[in-house]
């Protein structure tokens, strides 16, 4: 492979253009190594680059790493990749496959160039305890009781502890103990905490979130796809079946993002789950690979 390699950076899941998720795209990555994928994710410094290369079971395969591991999936990089591959031109508007580490999943791109994304069906897992819990955000048990709702694992592709906050204003002042999160992640085989806020029932938004992810690497990110499909499911199943969602995140961070996500089910039963989004213009970043990198 040639070793100046394609990379990208683009602000994934933006509002009106502005804000986001800045994500690492390196469009050229046949023949990489695990280790120089995981060298470039650490130099490029953001919370995920993904990794494209040919795949014979999807349209692509792309592998996705934070500064310090490869993970099975992330949203946000996601919707980097393909909003780079069209804002390129190297796909057109259409339906494609990529083969993650979750499994084979859609995305369709439309012609104005959202990026719709199929998410894995949503896991259910243990419930944790509010005095557990609270501590690691700097909230008091009741922050968490008064909302009714349980504090909960969830994965659509990425482990998430779903954690609902009775107040908008108590949400934004969160202060995160990120390495006793680090260590709660690590001893529950989780790989964040998503902490929400119900919005009232007029505002076009559903909900606030903000999502800490130090044990990946990621003290707070600012916008998360794979929590957004979680959360969607999670909100379907315990706030009454409602089917569409549009998440605010990353405002105490001054990138204000944009998440739309949705729902579909059978019988009761969560059927499909999918999360969307926009990118800025992507931005081509010189990179050459380093002489010796393994």
């Amino acid at each position: 492979m040639s070793d100046i390699l394609e990379v990208y950076v683009t602000n994934a899941f933006v509002a009106e253009n502005q804000g986001g998720n800045p994500a690492g795209v390196v469009v050229n990555a046949e023949g990489l190594t695990v280790a120089q994928m995981q060298s470039i994710a650490a130099e490029l410094g953001y919370s995920e680059t993904a990794f494209i290369s040919p795949s014979k079971k999807a349209d692509y395969r792309v592998r996705f790493f934070t500064p310090t591991e490869e993970v099975d999936f992330c949203g946000h990089a996601t919707v980097g990749t393909f909003s780079t591959l069209f804002k390129t031109g190297k796909i057109e508007a259409g339906d494609y496959k990529q083969e993650t580490g979750a499994g084979i999943l859609g995305v369709t791109v439309t012609e104005d160039g959202r990026i719709n994304m199929q998410q894995v069906l949503p896991e259910f897992g243990d419930t944790y305890n509010e005095a557990d819990i609270a501590p690691l955000l700097g909230l008091s048990t009741e922050d968490i009781l008064a909302t009714g709702l349980p504090i909960k694992a969830v994965s659509t592709g990425l482990w998430d502890i779903i954690i609902p906050v009775d107040d908008e204003a108590k949400l934004l002042a969160i202060e995160a103990d990120h390495k006793a999160i680090a260590a709660f992640n690590r001893k529950t085989n989780t790989g964040a905490i998503h902490a929400f806020a119900l919005t009232p029932t007029e505002s076009d938004i559903s909900a606030r979130c903000r999502n800490f992810a130090p044990a990946l690497g990621i003290d707070e990110e600012s916008a998360t796809g794979s929590a957004a499909g979680a959360l969607a499911s999670y909100l379907h199943i315990y706030q009454g079946g409602k089917y569409r969602y549009l998440f605010e995140q990353g405002e105490v961070l001054n990138k204000r993002s944009l998440l739309w996500a949705s729902v579909e089910s059978e019988n009761d039963k969560i059927s499909a789950v999918f999360v969307g989004g926009v990118s800025d213009k992507p931005v081509r970043i010189p990179y050459r690979l380093k002489v010796g990198a393994v």
